[in-house]
């Protein structure tokens, strides 16, 4: 399937939604929603829910929710239902991205991200580079994700924050956990507000999460973790000093 050279503007709700599909290519796109002075709610531009093998390229995207966002289920069983699954191999190269609530974003309903690369992008935003929503209702895996070549101006590189919205055990006892691994940041020049924060559920893993020759010009040069131990810095300046955690 293919989404080419066409303008989606104004969307009521998610702009494009993509579910169980496989090999899609979404590209030269002009997606936007307005978020000022009147909000367009839950206008995400991209929504990949249970699909395979998806690039998306040439965009640009300025939306009042995620611009591009990984789905696949939520709640503590939604690992076991065939309705829900993993979304892999997503390309995301070449764009430029407005403002949104996270550019590249997994959840609030996801299940597995893997095999996912955003490459030779532009910023103009506020808002974080890589947002990762961690529900403590629903077992989760975000892998194997590589963040390269990217320039302008951001609000955070990463946000990693417990998400609650809709939490939901249905009766289970179940204590569902997250883990995120072999995160990978590479050749990121950017403006930004601060390098960002990765929180988590008492229950939930980070390890192998690399920044790898950053710099960034940020009005608060920290990053915000308890993860540090799982989290390797590599040759990252910030306001034109090695980065030293605080």
């Amino acid at each position: 399937m293919q989404i080419k050279n066409v303008k989606l503007h104004n969307a009521g709700f998610w702009t494009t939604h993509l579910y169980q599909c496989n090999n899609v290519l979404i590209e030269n796109c002009d997606i936007r929603s307005p978020f000022a002075p009147v909000k367009a709610p839950s206008t995400d531009g991209i929504d990949i829910d249970v699909c395979k093998n998806v690039t998306v390229r040439k965009c640009y995207i300025s939306v009042n929710d995620d611009a591009v966002c990984v789905k696949g289920g939520k709640g503590p069983d939604a690992h076991l239902r065939s309705e829900n699954g993993v979304v892999e191999n997503v390309l995301i190269e070449d764009c430029v991205f407005g403002e949104s609530h996270g550019t590249l974003t997994f959840g609030s309903e996801s299940i597995h991200a893997r095999n996912i690369v955003m490459r030779n992008c532009v910023m103009e935003h506020n808002t974080s580079i890589l947002r990762l929503k961690m529900r403590p209702d629903t077992y989760q895996i975000y892998e194997n994700v590589r963040i390269e070549n990217i320039t302008g101006k951001c609000g955070t590189i990463i946000s990693m924050a417990p998400w609650t919205q809709f939490f939901d055990m249905g009766g289970s006892t179940a204590k569902p956990y997250a883990q995120v691994r072999n995160i990978v940041f590479s050749n990121i020049e950017v403006q930004c507000a601060s390098l960002g924060t990765m929180e988590g559920n008492p229950m939930d893993t980070v390890t192998a999460v690399q920044f790898n020759n950053v710099k960034a010009t940020a009005k608060a040069p920290v990053l915000k973790t308890p993860y540090k131990a799982g989290i390797a810095v590599n040759n990252v300046l910030v306001n034109g000093q090695p980065f030293e955690w605080k």
